[in-house]
């Protein structure tokens, strides 16, 4: 096997490609010094191999001297130059999208200055004794085919070996800058696919053409030895390959896999760095306009909750026709209007400040409450509430849910004070019938609410409170409905629009 043959093999060096977003700035750039490094390193350890096999040290430091000027301060000068303007910007000498072009190409620039290094390197010893330079005195002489085989191999895995490995580098590195100063590639040049089928074709025909240069130059037992060595020097050299690869073009893959999964248990806040300039950095980036479109889309549904009731936020965004609109729907439902027990004094004698504070906690003892039994509050009236049980939120036995979250409020009322003031009573009527949930309103204006005779009826039966002396009114419609047996029937009497509507107590009597 030739000289330079048995210099292409990996002897082993690994570095560290782990995301280190919290190691210094000399340390993130340290580490691009030390991966353009690996092919000095694998020199050297090839040599040093190759020495103790023959037993030959006789020109060992010649060898070594030349790959550090080659390889490491040829090497070293290229990376200075390729890396300073990355390091500019951390120091916060410049902006990121100076520089982002250089981060992008910075694994194929470094192939290119490796190349550059590498190929006279390669050249030198090799025909030094043509110049009558005694350099290759630890070989036998190498047959031209073998020669050109080894000088091609040799080249291609130590230029392909450090764009790897520095793509590696560039993952660490971009997710460095990440989390450290939020920034982010928007830069896609290069194609994963490329990447991958180079390196597939690498490995698969470097020990091809290595073993039929040695078929078309030696015979007998040289060819056998030659064959040996080249078929190791293959085994090795493809793990090196494997293992970079591995680190370079897997990682990213793995934090998409991540990133996704976090998505899917609820998690809108995650965030990938970009990590290449190829589809896989597109990919992350897509993923993370994404990710900022569903956080945008839950704080839309949280918000506009707020104003509406949730199920009427989620109709109307999770509507395919993008109409703004919920679908008009028609069902039994049944209706509670609410109203505050001498409000109207209550806000002549406080200033306005503190009647917005008891309201406020009013509200906030008696909707979760109403909540809590499927009801939706589908507007705030002053100091009422006008609530719906099955429209828009489907509720199982909706009349017994609203009889029963009347009585919970009138309970949750009498526990205490709001906002200091004494205790607050409310007046409840319920009504069960056939509504239409409909949007109203124009072109820029919307409103949803709910629609039909039966509204009319629960809004007239809360204001015959005041006619009994009760807390809570239901209708017969609303109390067969529910199948109650503890309620009062109070009589037949007629409201607007209606003549003998039949109402019944709810609760004890006042």
């Amino acid at each position: 096997m030739t000289n330079a043959s048995i210099r292409s093999i990996p002897a082993g060096m690994t570095a560290s490609t782990d995301a280190a977003p919290r190691v210094a700035p000399q340390a993130v750039i340290g580490r691009y010094y030390l991966a353009m490094s690996v092919p000095f390193a694998i020199d050297v350890i090839t040599l040093l191999v190759w020495a103790v096999t023959h037993r030959e040290f006789r020109l060992l430091p010649a060898n070594v001297a030349m790959s550090a000027a080659f390889l490491l301060a040829g090497v070293g000068i290229g990376a200075y130059f390729l890396i300073r303007p990355i390091g500019r910007f951390i120091a916060g000498a410049t902006s990121f999208a100076d520089i982002e072009g250089a981060l992008t190409s910075l694994p194929r620039r470094s192939a290119i200055v490796m190349a550059v290094c590498y190929v006279p390197m390669v050249a030198l010893r090799m025909l030094s004794r043509e110049f009558g330079i005694d350099l290759d005195a630890m070989q036998e002489d190498p047959a031209v085919p073998d020669l050109v085989a080894s000088f091609v191999v040799g080249t291609s895995f130590n230029v392909l070996l450090i764009f790897f490995v520095v793509s590696a580098y560039l993952d660490q590195l971009c997710e460095h800058l990440f989390r450290t100063r939020d920034v982010n590639l928007h830069v896609f040049h290069g194609r994963f696919r490329y990447k991958v089928a180079v390196a597939l074709l690498f490995m698969a025909f470097a020990g091809v053409i290595l073993l039929s240069a040695d078929i078309a130059s030696y015979s007998g037992e040289r060819l056998v030895r030659e064959s040996a060595m080249d078929v190791v020097a293959t085994i090795v050299g493809t793990l090196f390959m494997v293992f970079w690869i591995n680190h370079a073009l897997s990682r990213p893959v793995a934090r998409l896999d991540h990133g996704m999964r976090q998505v899917a248990q609820g998690d809108y806040q995650v965030r990938l760095p970009v990590t290449s300039d190829d589809e896989m950095g597109h990919a992350a980036g897509r993923f993370n306009e994404m990710v900022e479109g569903l956080s945008e889309r839950q704080y839309l549904r949280d918000t506009f909750g707020k104003y509406v009731s949730n199920s009427v936020a989620a109709a109307i965004l999770d509507n395919r026709d993008r109409a703004g609109r919920v679908v008009d729907t028609t069902a039994e439902a049944t209706l509670m209007f609410t109203d505050i027990e001498g409000f109207t004094g209550l806000s002549e004698r406080l200033a306005p400040a503190e009647v917005a504070a008891i309201l406020n906690a009013y509200l906030g003892a008696v909707v979760p409450v109403i909540q809590r039994h499927g009801g939706v509050v589908n507007s705030f009236i002053g100091d009422g509430l006008f609530v719906s049980f099955n429209l828009p939120l489907p509720c199982d036995n909706h009349a017994a849910a609203a009889i029963t979250a009347a009585i919970e409020i009138q309970r949750v009322l009498g526990e205490g004070p709001f906002a200091g003031h004494a205790a607050l009573r409310t007046r409840i009527g319920i009504n069960t019938g056939t509504v239409i949930g409909v949007t109203i309103g124009t072109d820029n204006r919307l409103n949803y609410t709910l629609l039909g005779d039966a509204v009319n009826v629960a809004s007239r039966v809360e204001q015959l409170n005041k006619q009994f002396g009760t807390r809570i009114l239901a209708t017969e419609s609303t109390v067969r409905s529910a199948g109650a047996t503890d309620c009062e029937r109070l009589g037949t009497t007629d409201v607007r629009g209606h003549e003998d509507v039949v109402v019944y107590r709810v609760g004890p009597a006042t």
